[in-house]
């Protein structure tokens, strides 16, 4: 797998970093190339633990800048340098990011610009040293997994108090210049599903998840072919080819669906990065089960990596995330499920329909003890007022039933039997709703 020279740094000694205990950073350097940029990635044990953001363009100064201009173009050397400066300023410097609005990198001295602007608001110049940058780096990121608010989240989350952070030190794959370059990322289900899909984007001239971030640009790709605009599967399937390839190795190695960061630079195909697709719990059940019958996982191990919690969730109905919908009102998600029927405004109503085996939606303003009857025979419930600890939603807890409550943009007329509806829409008795007691 084409990954560029790397340098992992494991628990212990980034617990080190905090304290200012430093490995050879010049060694370590002049291992990934010298003169070559590097980023620093974190590594937990669990992504959805939090943790610090990557890192690149490490080792970008003024020499580099110039050398960049040369081999890359200056704009791509300005990108670069813009880049690597306003992280630095933002998490080693902890400086406000709004003091770099207004910088237009296609202006001739933006670089000047910025680093005058850091220098006014650090009280000192930006660093030229690329070991004492990388240092910099390296303990601003070890600091930020240790402090108390971080670790307080992660234990929040289920993670142990002494949960370790790993750094990857990895040279470079720029995505930038004037030949055909870009990153992006990929990943092969669905996350609301689980189902086997290809998703993600790629961007021409662009680093680390932008193509995530800069969904209009016009030199965003689709990874497959698609009539809406170009792809990468078209415009360089050698490439394309690889990614399904190394996403494949991924998921046998690693035993996991991931989702790969990668970067093309002169054509080149790099895997930057593979972290765990993150997933519902209903996506989760059918990941783990195909990987159980695909032979990478054992079935046990499946059955285990289910939590508990989610249990709940799986074993109500709910709706197609992609089916078209037309929302008719909000509320609370008061009793997990869904279930489609006709409108009722009465107990009796809800009773009637259910004995010649129709399926009643219960609509009331709130309901009281006396709607309980009518609770039984319903499918679901809806009422306009109420929060989650109110008579309707304990009850359709305890009866299993999805239920609605505090749909506050409707109106009832139970006597006159219409569902008034916020753009002026009426509803009567008998007219065929859905409820979404899982999404409110």
């Amino acid at each position: 797998m084409p990954v560029p020279a790397t340098a992992a740094l494991d628990f212990a000694t980034v617990h080190k970093l905090s304290a200012g205990h430093m490995p050879d950073l010049t060694a370590l350097l002049t291992a990934l190339g010298g003169d070559a940029l590097v980023s620093v990635r974190p590594s937990s044990q669990d992504k959805d633990w939090g943790g610090p953001g990557a890192i690149l363009n490490i080792g970008m100064n003024d020499a580099a800048h110039a050398r960049l201009s040369q081999s890359h173009g200056r704009a791509a050397a300005n990108a670069l340098y813009l880049r690597f400066l306003q992280s630095f300023a933002l998490n080693v410097e902890r400086l406000d990011p709004d003091v770099f609005t207004g910088l237009d990198p296609a202006e001739p001295d933006v670089v000047a610009r910025a680093l005058a602007i850091y220098e006014d608001e650090a009280g000192q110049p930006f660093e030229q040293d690329p070991v004492v940058q990388l240092g910099e780096v390296l303990r601003s990121m070890a600091r930020a997994w240790e402090g108390t608010t971080a670790r307080m989240l992660r234990v929040a989350k289920g993670a142990p108090a002494d949960a370790g952070l790993g750094l990857v030190v990895q040279k470079m794959a720029l995505g930038v210049g004037e030949s055909i370059c870009g990153s992006g990322v990929i990943q092969f289900v669905n996350p609301a599903t689980g189902a086997r899909e290809i998703r993600g984007r790629y961007l021409c001239k662009s680093q680390g998840r932008d193509a995530l971030t800069k969904a209009g640009d016009e030199a965003v790709m689709y990874l497959t072919s698609d009539p809406r605009g170009r792809s990468v599967e078209e415009v360089l399937p050698e490439a394309y080819a690889d990614l399904l390839r190394y996403g494949e190795l991924c998921r046998t190695r690693l035993r996991e669906e991931m989702q790969i960061e990668f970067t093309i630079e002169n054509e080149a195909l790099f895997i930057l990065d593979a972290v765990r697709v993150g997933r519902s719990e209903r996506a989760n059940l059918r990941i783990n089960v195909d990987l159980a019958r695909d032979g990478i996982i054992s079935r046990d191990e499946a059955i285990l990596r289910i939590p508990p919690r989610a249990l709940s969730e799986l074993l109500h109905s709910r709706l197609d995330p992609d089916a078209p919908r037309d929302v008719i009102a909000t509320g609370i998600a008061a009793s997990p499920g869904a279930a489609t029927g006709r409108i009722v405004f009465s107990a009796r109503d809800a009773q009637a329909m259910a004995a010649r085996d129709e399926d009643a939606i219960l609509v009331r303003r709130e309901t009281s003890p006396e709607d309980i009857r009518g609770m039984h025979a319903a499918r679901a419930v809806l009422t306009q007022r109420g929060g989650i600890t109110s008579h309707a939603a304990v009850i359709a807890r305890g009866l299993g039933l999805p239920c609605v409550v505090g749909a506050a943009d409707m109106e009832i007329d139970a006597a006159a039997g219409t569902l008034t509806l916020a753009d002026g829409r009426v509803l009567r008795a008998g007219d065929l709703i859905t409820v979404d007691g899982n999404a409110g």
